[in-house]
């Protein structure tokens, strides 16, 4: 009775072993072509981007050229930069100085003319690291009283937007023939107008040979 209760669990554990050895083969068989399927996709997915980047390569090979010219056309307009941005200075010093004239014109009286207009002597030297001092402009005339003097200045001195300073030099009284006239100068201080024109592009142009002629002298 024993062998046959002994042989009944033989048969129960070996049963019970093919099932543990067929759940494993599932297992494994799953596993493996979990595996392939994934070494599949990431094959593909590894070519699909080998051919991006290929193409792109192309691309930008071909695109290489237009590149190169747009890089050159950037050095060029950076070399020019200097002299557009002189261009643009002395384009807004000239208008400056047009705007000058006319309000000059449109201060006089009645009776009263320019003789001459001329920039200030000794003026005020620049200093290291500042921007240059305003433009100071003498405006010397001839009318027949001190009074017109006057209205000349006051004409003047309403353009403050223009004119940071009118300063009266003198007045000299005269005669031409019968006639009494008073000749005066007038200083007038031009605002955002440099007394001193800085040509920065020649400046830079000529700070490399400069340079050069420096340094030959130290070698010398």
């Amino acid at each position: 009775m024993p062998n046959i209760n002994l042989i009944a669990q033989k048969r129960q554990e070996k049963a019970r072993l093919e099932r543990l050895i067929r759940r494993l083969f599932l297992l494994t068989s799953t596993l493996v072509v979990a595996t392939g399927l994934l070494f599949f996709m990431l094959s593909a997915q590894w070519f699909r981007i080998r051919g991006e980047i290929t193409s792109l390569d192309s691309q930008i090979q071909k695109l290489q050229p237009r590149i190169d010219k747009v890089e050159e056309f950037d050095k060029q307009t950076a070399a020019l930069q200097p002299k557009i941005n002189l261009y643009g200075e002395s384009r807004e010093h000239t208008l400056r100085w047009y705007s000058y004239l006319q309000v000059v014109a449109r201060s006089l009286p009645e009776n009263t003319w320019l003789t001459r207009i001329s920039p200030a002597t000794g003026q005020q030297v620049q200093q290291p690291g500042t921007p240059p001092p305003n433009a100071v402009v003498n405006v010397q005339g001839i009318t027949l009283s001190q009074k017109l003097v006057g209205e000349t200045m006051l004409s003047l001195n309403r353009y403050s937007a223009l004119l940071d300073k009118v300063e009266l030099h003198y007045t000299q009284e005269g005669k031409i023939g019968e006639t009494p006239t008073v000749e005066f100068e007038v200083a007038t201080n031009i605002k955002d107008l440099p007394a001193i024109f800085v040509d920065t592009a020649t400046q830079k142009a000529n700070a490399p040979a400069e340079g050069e002629a420096n340094a030959n002298q130290t070698k010398s």
